[in-house]
């Protein structure tokens, strides 16, 4: 018996639609990209926090809801952490005027902000309305917070630990 091969040429960025087609009639679909985060087959690896707040390696775990917790590097893992607790010091001691709620991002009051530019340097201004975790209702409350914390909101910035950091007010 004689048979014949014939490829298909298949135009780039579509696949075959096996659903559709048939022996007379191939039709083609778009390809359709999965995203890395959808991949269950994926591994993760890095960073977690555990119960006891320690910061500890994870190796090779699979792609899945019960690994959102992995951070890809130890310094977010420490940012993390640092923000957790940052939220409580803020929303439970009183000299710290308490979480500025997202209400009040949409008034045109001043908020006392801390953020960091380039690689080791923290600021303190003022906003209306550009969004700062590190927020706080007066200017005093911000400049004691980061006196007594200044540790955690290295950490929360990610800022390195060692050499001499500038700082703007």
């Amino acid at each position: 018996m004689n048979t014949k091969e014939f490829k298909v040429p298949i135009p780039k960025g579509m696949e075959i639609d096996k659903e559709n087609s048939t022996f007379e009639c191939i039709k083609f679909k778009p390809i359709k990209l999965k995203r890395w985060r959808d991949d269950e087959k994926a591994k993760v690896s890095g960073y977690i926090i555990n119960l006891y707040s320690n910061i500890c390696s994870a190796l090779t775990l699979s792609n899945s809801s019960d690994n959102y917790n992995v951070f890809a590097t130890k310094k977010q893992a420490k940012s993390a952490r640092a923000m957790a607790y940052i939220s409580q010091i803020i929303a439970n001691d009183e000299r710290f005027g308490g979480v500025v709620t997202d209400k009040e991002w949409c008034n045109d009051a001043f908020k006392y902000v801390i953020g960091r530019i380039d690689n080791n340097t923290i600021y303190s201004e003022r906003r209306v309305s550009v969004y700062h975790f590190l927020a706080f209702h007066t200017e005093a409350q911000r400049d004691l917070f980061l006196k007594e914390n200044e540790d955690l909101v290295k950490d929360y910035l990610m800022i390195d630990q060692y050499g001499k950091e500038n700082r703007i007010t």
